[in-house]
């Protein structure tokens, strides 16, 4: 096993977790892909992806609908819509067509950068002294000619500007204008900031006829989506992750199963020498996360007892 190696990188300002070269690659490799794969299929998770497929379906018999998923970071959005895009790769396998188109969007998301996005996501050679209008053109017909029946359009808050919160009223109407050039179905997801997007541009928000918002796991789904990752650990020694670990990280997350999945992965490194995750592993990574990620406002683990489990759970 590997030697866990903390640093604090002065540029950055933050402590930066690393790994010995001894250290099992392939063991936490498997580990990180199956962590970051793993869903539950709870009662939310069905309903948002039936309405996913709703949209694909009536894109393929040519009446497009398009959906607005919203959600608070760590609710699983992005997880969700990779796993509706890789379940229906699997009926493509080997095929030089697959029908999704999923991209997110990027941090300037005014109409160009989409554009840009959209085509190099295709694999569509363009040149960079276009026009926005030549190019909207092209991103239509390559979408066409790749018979596309479904776009998934992630991170859509970037349609704010990061500083202001002002919305890019000329990327909001830019993708209005597509919507009604490709008559195809457009998932779009993202924070729940991304519904003024609806109040701010009335002709958007009438092509945009499903939204669903994603919640936090309940206690229950919670226990099993711990119960689920735990079976990925690779670990001979039983992890912590059972009984009132549930409460204490359920509590921690606040239900967020992003947030739990990076505290799981940074707490396993630090367990690789023990061969076990114990509650020292996440206190420890609770604790360099607080000082060092942009999760640190859901990060507060302590060494609940009895008494304040019960207070808390009361309080939330």
């Amino acid at each position: 096993m590997g030697i866990l190696e903390c640093k604090y990188d002065t540029k950055e300002g933050k402590v930066l977790l690393g790994i010995s070269s001894d250290f099992s690659s392939n063991d936490y490799g498997n580990t990180i892909t199956r962590i970051k794969n793993t869903v539950i299929k709870h009662i939310e998770f069905r309903k948002v992806i039936d309405a996913i497929s709703e949209c694909h379906n009536s894109s393929k018999i040519g009446c497009p609908s398009n959906l607005l998923l919203t959600g608070s970071s760590g609710t699983g959005k992005s997880a969700l819509l990779s796993f509706y895009k890789n379940k229906y790769f699997e009926k493509y396998n080997g095929d030089s067509v697959f029908p999704i188109l999923y991209l997110k969007s990027p941090l300037q998301a005014k109409p160009r950068e989409l554009a840009i996005s959209l085509l190099e996501q295709m694999d569509v050679n363009y040149r960079n002294n276009l026009s926005l209008s030549s190019m909207t053109n092209k991103v239509v017909e390559s979408i066409k000619q790749l018979a596309i029946e479904l776009i998934i359009l992630d991170d859509i808050e970037h349609l704010f500007d990061a500083t202001s919160l002002k919305i890019h009223s000329d990327s909001v109407e830019w993708l209005r204008m597509l919507f009604d050039n490709l008559q195809i179905s457009v998932i779009l997801s993202g924070l729940e900031i991304s519904n003024r997007l609806l109040l701010h541009n009335a002709a958007f928000a009438s092509r945009i006829l499903s939204r669903v918002t994603l919640s936090p796991l309940d206690e229950d789904e919670y226990a099993l989506f711990l119960q689920a990752i735990d079976s990925y650990l690779p670990f001979s020694e039983k992890s912590w992750l059972t009984e009132q670990a549930i409460e204490k990280l359920y509590l921690t997350s606040g239900g967020l199963p992003g947030y739990t999945k990076e505290i799981i992965i940074k707490a396993t490194r630090l367990a690789f020498d023990e061969d076990r995750l114990t509650e020292w592993n996440i206190i420890k990574t609770c604790n360099l996360l607080s000082r060092s990620s942009q999760i640190s406002k859901n990060i507060d683990f302590v060494m609940f007892n009895d008494q304040k489990l019960h207070t808390l759970k009361k309080i939330k």
